[in-house]
């Protein structure tokens, strides 16, 4: 049965295409990005919002270092933002010529790499690929031949990463060797079409995924098993990320997007693009950290 485990909207953003939340344990900041407005937005624990860095780029994947600092990416390059001074230094300029390239979402490793999917606007078919950095400046190809890549995860482990495909509608997953290469990927789940396309995901204390069904209007969680175990419809049609934060991480927050809605779908849904959360009686696990 579905059930909403206290959904409720936390912050009114109107991001075009908010994504990539991720949490910060230690300031208790929660940071997201609306990656065609290229912010790096902050919600604050006071409950304010506030926009930490505007680029000209698009911004698509965030993550956070074991400095408290941000990895970030714009357009087809990486970067990374001092929190306390404001300043941005480029980790690498780019891996793709070419116009309508860019890099989408990202996470951590378990050795402090930082992994995003780059994409094509298009998509062209099989166009996409998962890359790798480290904080030598080094870019490493780990996954080809992806239509459109999406969220990232690991296991507790670490030994196992998630990833999706948004336009097979399928999350994968791999076998996580210590370089960063995925081994024996396969299918871990196909999403019903019916309910979008998988965008984001986050992982439970359980092993449970939870992913974000852009223009499903909803959150689905599979079990370890990849047996679909939870329904949580939402109020807007296009979640997109999410990512477990908040006291003991029991909270899952919600980025969603108003990008590509028609002028009569903002009427009927004028906060799509603003923040949720909810509390689905299981914590997640805290996540990696990028090397500085």
């Amino acid at each position: 049965m579905p059930d909403n485990y206290g959904l409720r909207r936390i912050a009114s953003v109107g991001a075009e295409l908010g994504e990539s939340p991720v949490w910060n344990n230690q300031s208790g900041v929660l940071y997201f990005v609306d990656i065609t407005g290229g912010r790096i937005n902050a919600l604050l624990p006071d409950g304010r919002f506030a926009t930490v860095h505007k680029s000209a780029a698009r911004t698509g994947a965030l993550a956070l270092t074991d400095k408290g600092n941000l990895i970030f990416t714009e357009d087809a390059s990486v970067a990374m933002l001092d929190i306390g001074t404001g300043n941005v230094s480029q980790i690498h300029a780019g891996v793709q010529e070419g116009a309508g390239y860019r890099f989408n979402d990202g996470a951590c490793d378990p050795q402090g790499r930082f992994i995003t999917g780059l994409m094509h606007e298009g998509p062209e078919r099989k166009s996409g690929a998962l890359y790798q950095f480290d904080n030598r400046d080094n870019a490493c190809l780990i996954t080809p031949e992806i239509a459109l890549p999406n969220g990232l995860a690991w296991s507790e482990d670490g030994n196992t990463l998630y990833f999706v495909d948004s336009v097979a509608c399928s999350i994968f997953q791999a076998t996580y060797n210590a370089k960063g290469m995925p081994e024996n990927i396969r299918l871990f789940v196909k999403t019903p079409a019916r309910l979008g396309r998988p965008d984001g995901i986050a992982l439970d204390e359980e092993g449970g995924i939870w992913v974000c069904q852009f223009n499903g209007a909803c959150l689905l969680r599979y079990d370890r098993n990849g047996c679909m175990s939870d329904y949580v419809a939402m109020p807007v049609p296009r979640p997109t990320s999410c990512c477990f934060g908040g006291k003991g991480l029991e909270t899952l927050f919600i980025t969603t997007a108003r990008f590509g809605m028609t002028a009569a779908e903002l009427v009927k849904y004028p906060d799509a693009g603003d923040l949720y959360a909810i509390n689905p009686g299981i914590a997640g696990n805290p996540g990696y950290l990028f090397k500085e």
